[in-house]
């Protein structure tokens, strides 16, 4: 036992940190863990850090847990995981609108609709819906599509209506897989896992005066919609497309082919006033 005394400027690190360094011994100690064992894990951190893999790692084993502990109690539409694919800043636009996209985008077109409100049920107007997604390739811009092939491909910020109405038009979203490659890879291979995500649309809607809500919303009969690798998925969140194909629609939206539609309503809950 380490008996230093320590000075101690932050007691939630201290804290925390003995807590964690306290339950790996005990963690040692019931796997009855050999030295082989203890280097391999090592190196596998290693290997994880110089491949730039740790926040991979994390974000597959350990997120949805941060999320699900970060938002007990949240009274609004259901939390998931950000994921890795965020970026700020993207364009901002007023609905209805269509997201930034290149010229042949592949992948039929979707439009999302939807209406953002209160806990009270009011319509939150003037609602920002901070909206991504990968492409059906299973590609995110500014990450495994170049910036200069398309800069904020399929990002946009879209401003709700007076009635807190949305609607913006992208592309059908494809399931991919996360990268393996590297250590993180392998390591779900060796569990026997797979490193498939099922197709999804991120958000994260802002309002003055209401939490922020980050979420996804997953697209119903997706092959991987019951084993996503991340474990964000939740019933609440799935939803189902319809398919168009009326001639008319197609022409009014300026479409060659089918699109699909989708609709979800988001609830935000109130901000709660921080304790003096």
């Amino acid at each position: 036992m380490n008996t230093q005394k320590r000075e101690i400027r932050n007691p939630r690190l201290n804290r925390v940190f003995d807590d964690l360094v306290e339950t790996l011994r005990d963690f040692i100690r019931q796997h009855n863990l050999t030295y082989e064992e203890y280097h391999r894990a090592i190196a596998f951190l290693a290997e994880a850090g110089e491949k730039g893999e740790i926040p991979l790692l994390m974000d597959v084993f350990l997120e949805v847990t941060v999320d699900d502990v970060d938002h007990h109690g949240w009274a609004g539409t259901a939390t998931t995981v950000e994921g890795p694919y965020y970026v700020a800043n993207a364009p901002e636009l007023k609905s209805p609108c269509v997201v930034p996209h290149r010229a042949h985008e592949p992948g039929e077109a979707l439009v999302f609709t939807g209406t953002v409100r209160s806990s009270d049920g009011s319509p939150l107007g003037g609602a920002v819906v901070d909206f991504w997604q990968a492409d059906a390739e299973g590609r995110y811009s500014h990450f495994n599509i170049p910036q200069a092939e398309a800069p904020y491909n399929l990002r946009a910020r879209v401003t709700t209506g007076p009635d807190g109405r949305f609607e913006l038009q992208t592309w059908v979203p494809s399931p991919y897989e996360i990268p393996t490659a590297g250590p993180t890879g392998a390591l779900i291979k060796a569990l026997g896992g797979h490193p498939w995500r099922p197709a999804h649309l991120h958000v994260r809607l802002t309002h003055p005066g209401h939490a922020t809500l980050t979420t996804q919303v997953f697209l119903a009969d997706d092959p991987w919609i019951e084993s996503d690798v991340v474990g964000a998925v939740k019933s609440s969140l799935i939803r189902g497309m319809t398919r168009v194909s009326d001639p008319a629609e197609m022409k009014r939206r300026g479409l060659n082919g089918p699109f699909h539609t989708l609709e979800y309503d988001f609830v935000l809950p109130r901000q709660m006033a921080k304790a003096a």
